[in-house]
């Protein structure tokens, strides 16, 4: 399909589109553990806005192992947290966000938007949790933690998918990264992408407002001014 004044829209998935209440994090200590024999735990580590690759490094680092033994490791690691998620996480793990179903559809049906994904989480481990929570069909393409440890790189690589896969040219200005962490929006801006803020994460709106998104919402259930910048910026 070929899209015309298309407006690429990335969505964040975790605090932003859904909550699966932990299991990821439970997820990933027992997959590094079961690796590395050793208790590896997520105790005093921040998972907020950042990409699995970066959040397991800096796991396996405080649990002492050395950057040698890391790299020999990883590989193993990333495939054994995608097998415990996946024979962890049940729906019933998964909660949708005020206001995210209706929207997402909403946004899906439109022939002006195109719907894509940036998060720091790997792939497989991304279309687990959509999958869940019964979203995975509307999310074609994105950028993903397997992608790049490196968060700010991830809009450049979803616009150009997106790009790809509609045949339109996606500038930094025709896209919208909606998300719940500073890093979302800094990732955004970073790109030169309109951002979005939403309240449904670890960061109050106080913490949001700091960031400077373009947009701040409390959560997703009034998308009238979210549908307003949309449409400022396909009138650009």
């Amino acid at each position: 399909m070929r899209y015309k004044r298309v407006v690429l829209v990335l969505f964040d998935i975790d605090g932003t589109i859904l909550t699966s209440r932990g299991m990821g994090r439970k997820a990933v200590q027992e997959a590094l553990s079961d690796v590395c024999q050793i208790e590896v735990v997520s105790k005093g580590i921040s998972f907020s806005g950042r990409t699995d690759p970066e959040i397991m490094r800096t796991m396996l680092s405080a649990a002492g192992l050395s950057e040698d033994r890391v790299e020999s490791l990883f590989s193993e690691c990333l495939e054994a947290y995608t097998r415990v998620l996946m024979q962890k996480l049940k729906p019933e793990h998964v909660k949708v966000l005020p206001g995210v179903r209706d929207l997402i559809h909403l946004l899906r049906d439109r022939d002006d938007i195109a719907l894509g994904l940036v998060t720091g989480n790997l792939r497989d481990t991304a279309y687990l949790k959509l999958q869940a929570a019964g979203l995975s069909s509307l999310f074609s393409f994105g950028a993903f933690g397997s992608d790049s440890e490196d968060r700010y790189k991830l809009p450049e690589l979803a616009a150009r998918r997106a790009s790809a896969m509609t045949g339109v040219s996606f500038t930094a200005r025709r896209t919208v990264i909606i998300g719940d962490t500073p890093h979302d929006i800094g990732c955004g801006k970073a790109f030169g992408a309109w951002t979005v803020g939403v309240c449904t994460g670890p960061h109050d709106r106080s913490e949001l407002y700091d960031c400077e998104p373009d947009l701040l919402l409390d959560d997703l259930s009034h998308s009238d001014p979210l549908l307003d910048l949309l449409a400022g910026i396909q009138e650009k």
